[in-house]
């Protein structure tokens, strides 16, 4: 059913560029960090450092909307590192590595900046897990598949070179409550619709890079 959507899609814009008589697809290599942490654990701080790169298909419905559909490596996880000074010793890093595919609708709001939102579906397919100091890679699962959510806003620097902030926060659990964290209770009753595990929630700062590729009536 997902491909069957995608390639409904893509025969729509194709379709469109014919009527218009150019290509109105984009290849957009990219990289970048992520800033990690995860929800749920019992610390705190953006201060996982992840790298994330890849490409994304650019389809422009019109001069100020497109849809973005991305393939992406993304480093995702947590840190904590110890502090004697204040009687802290315990240690924590989590690496997670994801195949990442976001679908994101982006609007240009002028010539210079734009904004971006949509789902992201990732596969977990290796990951590395340390527990004071001691490697426990293997010992607690991970759920292999994350759904999340996607928003950013982003800048044209040059003519084909875009910078963009976009924050990530997953909405099904990495892992579930019970596997080594007790299930954390928020007087927000909204807040605890999503309350089944940890999650991911990430701050991306991403270069890319525009290719674009006109057909041969196009201009």
């Amino acid at each position: 059913m997902k491909k069957f959507f995608l390639y409904i899609l893509f025969f729509g814009l194709s379709a469109k560029s014919q009527e218009n008589k150019k290509s109105v697809f984009t290849l957009k290599p990219a990289m970048g960090f992520n800033f990690c942490q995860i929800h749920g654990d019992s610390y705190s701080g953006f201060d996982k450092l992840g790298l994330f790169f890849g490409t994304s298909v650019n389809g422009r419905f019109n001069e100020k909307m497109s849809l973005e559909l991305g393939f992406y490596f993304s480093q995702k996880g947590a840190r904590h590192n110890s502090n004697p000074e204040n009687g802290d010793y315990s240690f924590y890093r989590v690496n997670l590595n994801y195949i990442d595919l976001p679908i994101l609708l982006k609007y240009q709001i002028n010539s210079t900046y734009f904004i971006t939102a949509g789902p992201s579906f990732a596969y977990l397919f290796s990951y590395n897990e340390n527990i004071d100091n001691t490697d426990m890679t293997g010992t607690y699962y991970f759920n292999k598949n994350e759904f999340g959510v996607n928003f950013g806003l982003g800048k044209i620097v040059k003519e084909k070179f875009y910078i963009e902030l976009r924050t990530s926060n997953s909405i099904t659990p990495i892992r579930d409550y019970g596997i080594i964290n007790n299930k954390i209770i928020f007087p927000n009753p909204v807040a605890n619709i999503f309350n089944k595990g940890l999650y991911n929630n990430i701050i991306s700062i991403l270069v890319s890079y525009k290719l674009d590729f006109n057909s041969k009536n196009g201009n």
